[in-house]
């Protein structure tokens, strides 16, 4: 890679998607030293990275993961992470409502790096079997309706990465962005929080640079990378190449008198907990967080044209205890694979 490249970002130049794409392409491929990324990774944050830079990393990071094949459209739910508020896992456990509500979940997901609880480590915790091929992944998703992607089987290729990153941390680089942007499955419709409202634009119009038909990029007001129910979510909603923007007000669904801490946990234990509460429609914070969240999954999904609907739609699917009886077939078809 030549000093050209170093020198225009140097100089507080944008690069282009393509040679943004070139770059990584090379990193990936092992041709890059540590030194040299950890560079270029810095000067993207001291300059402020643009689409064109996500865009062109999401499409190489795309190219090489290992992809999961489904005749199904399919709509995921993964944060950005990051927001150091330290909640159970909303979106794995709203994933699973908007499953039983007939939505296909292609989840993409991780242990903790930033969270107390990460996707991949709750449902280990639960029993799920979360290592599985690309194969098994489509089975669940024809079978159940959702399947769960462990994001290091699937991205191989981070490996090249990782010493970047660290010597980074705790700083976040352009990859903190690229999860819910990678999606093995190509999932074109997506439910997207994010740890700041400064990039949730940069977010959007990489949504619409890889094609992704429907989504739903949030931020709410107490920091969230989810919908929240404290306060208002600010929402950038993507129909095709269009963009609408508006707040989700929490006190239009639920008379809330609830508190963000009641939702904070120390250890996978502590949100596979809160996420069995949820599962036995136990009312709480936690159950209508999930509810709100799930609700945005089956609303861009298709299955109900407005949130209000979307929300009826999942309270329903949560009493009749098909959520819980979702969780326990993910668990017994992801066994059967061992």
């Amino acid at each position: 890679m030549s000093q050209t490249f170093l020198e225009k970002l140097r100089n507080n130049i944008h690069l282009t998607e393509e040679e943004s794409k070139n770059f990584i392409s090379s990193v990936f491929d092992g041709e890059i030293a540590s030194d040299f990324l950890t560079e270029v990774l810095l000067l993207l944050n001291k300059n402020g990275f643009g689409s064109q830079e996500l865009t062109g990393f999401a499409r190489s990071m795309r190219d090489v993961s290992r992809k999961v094949i489904s005749e199904h459209n399919v709509v995921d739910n993964c944060g950005t992470g990051g927001d150091g508020i330290g909640t159970f896992n909303i979106s794995t456990t709203a994933s699973l409502i908007a499953a039983s509500a007939g939505a296909y979940v292609a989840k993409h997901g991780n242990k903790a790096i930033t969270s107390n609880s990460g996707s991949a480590d709750v449902l280990e915790a639960a029993g799920v079997n979360i290592t599985l091929t690309p194969d098994q992944v489509s089975i669940c998703l024809d079978q159940i309706n959702f399947g769960f992607m462990f994001a290091p089987l699937h991205h191989e290729a981070m490996r090249h990465v990782a010493a970047s990153r660290k010597s980074i941390a705790p700083d976040k680089t352009i990859f903190n962005l690229l999860g819910p942007l990678t999606n093995p499955a190509g999932s074109n419709i997506q439910l997207i929080g994010v740890y700041s409202k400064d990039i949730m634009q940069i977010v959007a119009e990489t949504v619409i640079n890889l094609g992704i038909k429907r989504a739903m990029i949030v931020h709410s007001y107490d920091g969230l990378d989810e919908i929240s129910i404290f306060e208002k979510t600010h929402v950038l909603e993507i129909i095709g190449s269009s963009v609408k923007q508006y707040d989700i007000n929490p006190n239009d669904y639920f008379e809330n008198k609830d508190k963000i801490s009641d939702i904070i946990v120390s250890s996978t234990k502590d949100s596979l907990e809160l996420m069995n509460l949820v599962f036995d429609n136990i009312d709480g914070p936690m159950t209508k967080i999930s509810l709100i969240n799930a609700a945005a999954l089956v609303y861009l999904s298709g299955i109900e044209d407005n949130m209000d609907n979307a929300l009826k739609c999942c309270k329903e699917v949560l009493a009749s205890k098909k959520v819980k009886q979702k969780l326990s077939d993910l668990i017994e078809l992801t066994k059967s694979f061992e």
